[in-house]
């Protein structure tokens, strides 16, 4: 986080937070549940993670990507 910070940091940097959605089949897959696919516009069975994003200009470092697990 700290070499981020020096790339890209500073007053003008924005820390972006998104949701990505992946459509999925069958229940051998981590976090597959019934759920809203943004990429779909629907309810279906997808995995949802969220990644981190530091970025200026037009230079983004990723910091993190998480896999979201359904309660269920």
């Amino acid at each position: 986080m700290e070499k981020a910070d020096v790339l890209v940091g500073g007053p003008d940097s924005v820390l972006v937070v998104d949701d990505t959605a992946l459509p999925k089949q069958g229940r051998h897959s981590v976090g597959v549940a019934r759920q809203y696919c943004g990429c779909l516009g629907k309810r279906a069975n997808c995995q949802v993670l969220v990644s981190l994003t530091l970025a200026k200009d037009e230079v983004p470092v990723p910091l993190g990507l998480r896999l979201v697990v359904p309660e269920a």
